[in-house]
């Protein structure tokens, strides 16, 4: 019998997580409410608008010209018409449908990833539960480190599964991300930017101070 009740308390255990990792959004909402605590505000992922990269360069290249602007401010529409070209290099992308989020200090990106042409070895077990085709999420910083931008990635989710950072490089080499180091992907900015700044509503570039 003792045996019976033990197996009958793993059983309800299981079913009890289970239900909690299906109900988990209602859950985290009524905590909230029964807590007093506000909804975070929903993410707002921004596709790259028709020349939004152009826009983007021309907009830069301002901070090169003499008594050219301190500062000039890019959108999420441009920002994600820059890293399109870097993640979705080629007539046939691993990674399309690129789109971008800002928070403080963070950029997000959302896309489509070709599951189908990674490395079985890259995701392991993990691919016997993913399509042909998967949504991505990846976030991490943007900083500007020796006159180069560099988007360094710290979170990866491939549908609903969070992968270790370890797994970043070995998927961005994978994607043969154009002068990817490791976990980040380098942005084509020209040599006028000293530094950025990421907001909620824009990414601030600012002119490099003179030598």
């Amino acid at each position: 019998m003792g045996c019976l009740r033990r197996l009958g308390c793993l059983v309800l255990l299981a079913v009890a997580v289970a239900a909690a990792f299906l109900y988990r959004d209602r859950l985290a909402a009524v905590f909230r409410r029964i807590r007093g605590v506000r909804a975070p505000a929903p993410v707002v992922f921004t596709p790259p608008a028709p020349g939004a990269a152009g826009q983007a360069e021309d907009a830069l290249g301002r901070l090169q010209r003499p008594g050219g602007p301190a500062y000039v401010d890019l959108t999420a529409a441009q920002l994600a018409g820059l890293l399109q070209r870097q993640l979705a290099p080629g007539p046939r992308p691993v990674l399309d449908s690129v789109a971008v989020a800002l928070d403080t200090g963070r950029v997000e990106v959302r896309g489509s990833l070709d599951v189908s042409v990674l490395p079985k070895a890259l995701l392991g077990p993990l691919a016997a539960g993913l399509g042909a085709r998967e949504p991505v999420t990846a976030g991490g910083t943007l900083a500007v480190t020796g006159g180069q931008a560099w988007w360094t990635i710290d979170a990866l989710r491939i549908g609903d599964l969070p992968m270790p950072r370890a797994a970043v490089s070995r998927l961005l080499k994978a994607m043969d991300v154009p002068g990817a180091r490791g976990a980040a992907i380098p942005l084509p900015l020209p040599a006028g930017v000293g530094d950025v700044r990421v907001s909620p509503s824009g990414v601030r570039a600012y002119r490099a101070s003179p030598r």
